[in-house]
């Protein structure tokens, strides 16, 4: 498919971000917001080790990611130049496409809340321009004309990911040309060495969505429970809705403009993040009748409902990359769910659950080399939290259901806050 777009070639480059000033200069943005940026094979400057650049910023992809997963229709195209364009009126600041775009290029604006990318200076181009930055480049390095877009680019600094980019890249055979070497030859350490590469998704930053996604596990969980009970305590009817209502207010703390919050439920038809908040309002809304009513039908009708929350709160993380190598998790919503509701109604079917999540937790942690103190502490207790209730329960043992739940619960936070530190995002940074 011809069109036109982004030329770079690698032999070029000497990493001198003349475009990124350009871009500053044409877009009136203030560091260190910046919209294109330079990728560097050798970030640290290590003697001998040679380098390689990749200038880099949005690709404006026929198959844009950002465009299909935001839940506040915030990016459009243009059918004139071909042009990503966002609308910060619109965006509400969820970071979503932060995740989802492989060439990292939505940047998120922590003073005003919201996302900024690389307009593909569309102004420009519909003058019969080209973009500043290609224009600014002192070696040719960046350029823009006729090119021929494919699916994926198997290239340095290009993440093996199908969005088809407006951007043809020449000459990548220089990265045959860069020395091997022994880093530890120079004096310098391996593991500093990688070390510089920090996580784009961090859970310390992610608290909010750890609570949410916990609470919604653990909220699903608790409802299955309710159909043993001929009438739900006041109690429980009063715990249960506030409890749902944290769980909705927390999440608005990870939004960058929460009075948009309302947004997102704009794309349901194809944002996983969209449909994740629809499900959770209405799973809301009809297990609050049914704790208020009792009425039989909407019970089966509010499980159905809670699975389905639960299943689109594990698809709104496809789009990041797994740091395990186990098909699921072992701290998955769903999974957490019944394995707290058979814990709470002391039934041997925990017993299956309790043994599938051990394995995995298990499994995952088999393959980690950096462990420390405060890890094998938590890896303790989450190990214990699972591994109590479990004996108890096969030996029937158990009188007193509360202490383990509460233990249970302990461990569940534990494990979800780990899933935070095992995803990440695709991004230039790891492909080149």
């Amino acid at each position: 498919m011809s069109d036109r777009g982004f030329i770079f070639d690698y032999s070029r480059c000497v990493g001198c971000h003349a475009c990124i000033v350009a871009c500053y200069n044409q877009n009136h943005t203030e560091p260190s917001m910046t919209w294109r940026m330079v990728v560097n094979g050798n970030p640290i400057k290590i003697p001998l080790k040679g380098f390689i650049n990749l200038s880099i910023a949005c690709n404006h992809c026929v198959d844009a990611p950002c465009m299909v997963i935001c839940p506040a229709i915030a990016y459009s195209r243009d059918d004139e130049t071909g042009a990503i364009v966002h609308d910060h009126l619109k965006c509400i600041g969820c970071k979503y496409c932060t995740w989802a775009c492989p060439y990292e290029t939505p940047k998120f604006n922590p003073v005003k809340g919201v996302i900024e990318k690389c307009n593909f200076c569309n102004d420009l181009l519909k003058e019969g321009g080209i973009p500043a930055c290609a224009s600014a480049c002192p070696t040719g390095a960046l350029t823009y004309g006729d090119i021929k877009i494919e699916p994926k680019l198997s290239k340095p600094g290009f993440p093996e990911i199908e969005t088809s980019p407006r951007i043809n890249v020449i000459n990548d055979i220089v990265e045959r040309a860069i020395p091997e070497m022994d880093i530890d030859a120079i004096g310098y350490q391996q593991s500093n060495y990688t070390e510089r590469y920090t996580h784009r998704i961090r859970a310390s930053k992610e608290i909010p969505l750890i609570i949410f996604t916990y609470l919604s596990a653990v909220l699903v969980g608790w409802f299955i429970t309710f159909y043993r009970f001929e009438k739900i305590s006041s109690f429980n009817r009063i715990a249960f809705i506030f409890l749902f209502a944290f769980a909705g207010f927390a999440s608005l703390f990870h939004l960058g403009k929460p009075l948009r919050a309302y947004r997102a439920l704009f794309h349901v038809k194809s944002s996983w993040l969209s449909r994740e908040i629809s499900l959770f309002g209405l799973f809301a809304l009809l297990s609050s009748i049914f704790v208020l009513t009792g009425t039989v039908a909407i019970f089966w009708l509010a499980l159905v409902v809670g699975a389905v929350f639960l299943i689109s709160v594990e698809m709104v993380y496809h789009v990041t990359r797994k740091d395990y190598r186990t098909p699921i998790h072992s701290s998955n919503t769903l999974l957490t769910a019944v394995t707290f509701a058979s814990l709470f109604l002391i039934s041997k079917e925990f017993i299956l659950f309790a043994v599938v999540k051990l394995l995995l937790y298990l499994s995952r942690h088999a393959y980690e080399q950096n462990i420390d103190f405060k890890n094998i502490l938590l890896s303790l207790l989450r190990f214990l939290a699972l591994l109590l209730p479990f004996v108890v329960i096969l030996f029937g043992t158990i009188s007193l259901i509360t202490p383990f739940v509460i233990l249970f619960l302990v461990g569940e936070l534990i494990d979800r806050y780990e899933y935070y530190t095992n995803i990440d995002t695709h991004n230039p940074f790891q492909s080149i």
